[in-house]
């Protein structure tokens, strides 16, 4: 008899044994099923990760992130009710904190390609952009890309201004013309680059190129075109870990509204002003310093 109730309080520590690693797997599961669009709200903030240094759409005021795209960042957390919370990080680590669910989205100018839309899940675009040449004034030997060839070429680590020169240089029309490729973490490092003669041009997206020939004396821009006549024309949008679509389809909700009704576009030109009237007032305390 009391072998009979050892055996069955054996039989019932197993029982709970296998009842309570049940109920932790299920537990497990539910936490690996949590959707970022469910943390978000759980948590009550959104994190938004991006690279500060592309003036208009991402740059410094002081101690805060601003430009175009933390102004749809705001209306994105806006649209859900929660806070936006702001991470600067190198741009070619975006998809990293993605990944480790550091963050929620990223928002930096991302341009969609074939490649990055395979582990990024892509918003619907919110502006159309292209790779644009900068070089100083009097510099009449470049009017397309292939006439590169020679030059040290200046780009930001990670973009498809890097993609594209690396790829010229490697395997395309500047292959053997002795072009090479300088690689930055901030364009503004470039400009001065440019500037100092350390590279001759600078390839990178036209809204960015057109803010440094603001704000950076003799400098001049146009579009990075081939003797062909093909272009570079691409399109950003907000980028979220792969599988994430029903956050996507969030982003959506307020993004193709704003592109339609011409509230990006005036972001853009509002941050266009608001940037360069920082560097000059930067310029101003360098030169009443000196």
């Amino acid at each position: 008899f009391e072998e009979e109730i050892i055996m069955k309080k054996i039989i019932a520590g197993i029982l709970t044994a296998a009842m309570t690693m049940s109920l932790c797997a299920g537990f497990t599961a539910m936490a690996e099923e949590q959707t970022a669009l469910d943390r978000i709200l759980e948590r009550g903030s959104l994190i938004v990760a991006t690279d500060a240094a592309w003036a208009p759409f991402e740059y410094m005021e002081g101690e805060n992130v601003v430009g175009s795209d933390m102004e749809i960042a705001a209306d994105i957390a806006e649209s859900l009710g929660v806070e936006l919370e702001i991470i600067n990080v190198a741009f070619d680590s975006l998809s990293m904190y993605l990944d480790n669910k550091e963050a929620d989205l990223a928002i930096a100018a991302i341009t969609v390609t074939e490649e990055r839309a395979e582990v990024l899940e892509f918003s619907e675009p919110y502006c159309t952009s292209g790779q644009y040449i900068i070089v100083k004034e009097g510099d009449e030997n470049v009017e397309f890309i292939d006439d590169l060839g020679g030059y040290i070429v200046g780009v930001h680590l990670g973009t498809t201004g890097d993609f594209l020169v690396s790829d010229e240089v490697n395997m395309g029309v500047l292959m053997g013309t002795n072009a090479m490729v300088q690689q930055y973490k901030d364009l503004s490092i470039a400009a001065m680059g440019l500037n100092a003669g350390d590279v001759q041009a600078i390839v990178c997206d036209r809204q960015l190129a057109e803010n440094i020939c603001t704000v950076n004396e003799g400098l001049v821009c146009f579009e990075a075109k081939y003797a062909d006549g093909s272009s570079t024309e691409e399109q950003y949008a907000v980028a979220a870990k792969k599988g994430e679509t029903a956050l996507i389809e969030k982003v959506n909700e307020v993004v193709v509204p704003l592109k339609e009704d011409g509230t990006i576009d005036q972001f853009i030109v509002d941050h266009s002003a608001r940037s360069s009237a920082l560097n000059e007032e930067a310029e101003a305390e360098e030169e009443a310093a000196e």
